[in-house]
This record gives C-alpha cells, sequence and structure tokens, in this order.
C-alpha cells in the first residue's frame, strides 16, 4: 500500500465515518516534554511532523481533541503530535507560548527535526503556534498553518468588534497596553518560514488575518491563503480530515507538499 498499513487504513476509516473515536487517543504515545503532556501518533513510514496546538480560549481543551487529523496526517507518513499547554487563569498568555515553544522544541529533538516539522493550531492554538514559531524563535520550522485567529492582530480584531475584544478572546488579553506586543502581526521575524492563512467566518477573523498575511509578505513570506468565510470557526478545525470541505483539505495537503517536498 506505498507505505500506509492497513491499521492506518482502518484508523482513517473509522476517522471518516465518526471523527469523535480518536478523541480519547487510543492509538496515542504519551510522552512529557516538561510540565505538560503530548500525544504522538505515529505513522507508518514518517517523513516528517506535524505539531498540532489545540485551541478553547487560552483557558480550555485538550490534546485529546484531535477529531480525523491523525489518521489523516498520519496516512501522508507523517506523525502527528498533539500538545497540551498550561491554562488560563493559572498561566499567564506568556507562559503558555513558552509552554507551546517547549513543546515544538521536544518534538524537533524526538520526532522530526525542524526541517521536516509544520506546527499547525487553531484558534488560540493558531496565536500560540504564531507567537512560538514566527516571531523570532530559532530553529523555524519548515511550515506553519495559522488557522483562523483573530488574534494573530488584537488591536484588529478590537476594531472591528466597536473597540472590544470578543468574550473569549477579552479575558485573555484584559490589558489594552499589551494588546500589541501580543499579537504575532506586530512582532513577526524578519525572515519567516512559509505560511498557510486560514480563516473562518467569525467576526473580525478575515481582517484580522489579512493585516497578518500583509505583515508576513512584507517580510518576504510565502503565504498560501484559505478563505473559509463561507464557514464556522469550529468547522475550519473539526472537519478536517473528513472531506467535508475538500477545497480546504487540497489547500492543506498542498501546502503540505511545497513545504516538505519529498
Amino acid at each position: 500500500m506505498s507505505g500506509i498499513t492497513r491499521r492506518t487504513v482502518i484508523a482513517g476509516a473509522a476517522a471518516l465515518a465518526c471523527p469523535s473515536l480518536l478523541w480519547a487517543g487510543d492509538e496515542a504515545e504519551t510522552r512529557s516534554y516538561g510540565t505538560d503532556a503530548l500525544d504522538i501518533y505515529r505513522a507508518p513510514a514518517p517523513r516528517g511532523a506535524v505539531i498540532y496546538v489545540h485551541g478553547g480560549a487560552w483557558r480550555a481543551g485538550s490534546r485529546k481533541a484531535v477529531d480525523a487529523k491523525p489518521a489523516w496526517f498520519n496516512a501522508m507518513n507523517l506523525d502527528f503530535v498533539s500538545i497540551d499547554y498550561p491554562m488560563l487563569p493559572k498561566t499567564p498568555v506568556t507562559g503558555q507560548i513558552r509552554a507551546v515553544r517547549q513543546a515544538i522544541d521536544w518534538s524537533f529533538a524526538h520526532i522530526a527535526p525542524a526541517e521536516r516539522t509544520i506546527v499547525m493550531g487553531h484558534s488560540a492554538g493558531a496565536h500560540l503556534a504564531a507567537m512560538a514559531t514566527l516571531t523570532g524563535w530559532e530553529p523555524r520550522p519548515a511550515g506553519v498553518i495559522v488557522n483562523d485567529s483573530g488574534a494573530v492582530d488584537l488591536i484588529t480584531l478590537a476594531r472591528v468588534n466597536e473597540g472590544h475584544l470578543p468574550f473569549g478572546t477579552a479575558s485573555a488579553f484584559k490589558d489594552r497596553a499589551q494588546w500589541g506586543a501580543l499579537s504575532p502581526a506586530y512582532n513577526l521575524a524578519k525572515t519567516l518560514p512559509p505560511l498557510l492563512a486560514i480563516w473562518s467566518g467569525a467576526r473580525g477573523h478575515g481582517l484580522s488575518m489579512s493585516n497578518f498575511v500583509t505583515v508576513a509578505r512584507s517580510r518576504g513570506a510565502d503565504v498560501s491563503l484559505f478563505d473559509g468565510s463561507a464557514y464556522r470557526h469550529a468547522e475550519v478545525n473539526r472537519t478536517l480530515g473528513t472531506g467535508k470541505i475538500p477545497d480546504l483539505e487540497r489547500a492543506v495537503t498542498g501546502f503540505v507538499t511545497k513545504v516538505l517536498r519529498a
């Protein structure tokens, strides 16, 4: 089966039929990367890895919420690594960024090297992934998928919402004076890896992501786009790997092919 085992095929079919089957992480190998844990879903013949940072408004969510993604990426011969990180209110966003980076560095050392790894996050996880990979941290991954976060530009997000951040985001970023410092758009490094920017129809996300992309391109970044404004915020994440949004999956597989080239 060209490197794809019967186990992978069965897992993929099960995920397509019922993505929630992969919530419990029965097939995952759990490891500690510091004070938190990550789950590794092994591909049959890995050529690289995807590190996934879950969402949850910086105060909820779990590494177990992977839906169909592990089997889908495993079928591309990519190990799938889903990480936990400390939550608000115990750990501030700055501490979460450091923890996500610690998990990324652990994965570079133990799963796949930076040049064979793609980092992907959704919602709050997309914000944390962007801050932990695009603002001067080294080494840089092969690519970064920023999946639908208005927090990539908190200032623009607030402008769209009559000067205030949406509820979940507002509770994480209470200090307006820090909005610029904690927005990836205003802190991008001079040299960036290739990016895939995805946005949904959530209010303000398209404009925030557009400004983020404009700044990234001004740094010379190779940025691919997926306009998911016809879809809901959760939809552009939970359906990935199920075949329900074929254009989105083509955008992701095309990006993977481009940045890994093998």
